[in-house]
């Protein structure tokens, strides 16, 4: 739900701020407001910055977050941490006599695919999270009517996007 910076969090409030939020919406959404469990749910402001351009230097590695934080909107800070750990490993295995070579050729794998990930992160949470009040109400009403098929197409987009790594 997009708030201004600032606004006050209450835990006890969230519940009622949500039904506001999405008064009208099917009777699933209702149902997971009322069984909420605000003891265990976190507000927090949205955050990023520009994609790096490298995320090695000399033999010293970035991962993750570290490496490419991002909006949580396409749901990917996790998957493209497990994705460097997977690429790093193979890059290892396959340069195992230079961890340099091995280190410089992950850079090169993991670069452009992450800034590209985190790009469309950004895109999405100023859609999502107010930048422009009118492109987002659309949005929501475009969400309430949601049969999943656009969202599965979404996931598809971004797990094929960065197309075939190379690591040769």
């Amino acid at each position: 739900v997009p708030l201004p910076a600032g606004t006050l969090n209450v835990r006890d409030r969230y519940r009622e701020e949500l039904y506001s939020h999405f008064e009208g919406w099917a009777p699933p959404v209702q149902a997971l407001i009322e069984r909420m469990d605000t003891s265990i749910v976190s507000r927090v402001e949205i955050h990023d910055i520009a994609p790096i351009t490298s995320f090695v230097k000399g033999r010293v590695v970035l991962l993750g977050d570290a490496a490419h934080p991002m909006a949580p909107d396409l749901g990917q800070g996790g998957c493209q941490a497990m994705e460097d750990a997977w690429v790093l490993a193979k890059c290892l295995e396959l340069r195992a006599a230079d961890v340099v070579a091995a280190l410089d050729l992950y850079n090169s794998a993991r670069v452009d695919r992450t800034a590209q990930i985190m790009l469309r992160a950004r895109s999405r949470s100023e859609l999502t999270h107010g930048r422009s009040p009118t492109h987002t109400q659309a949005w929501y009403q475009e969400l309430a009517q949601e049969t999943g098929q656009r969202v599965i197409a979404g996931i598809v987009k971004t797990t094929l996007g960065g197309g075939e790594m190379v690591l040769g």
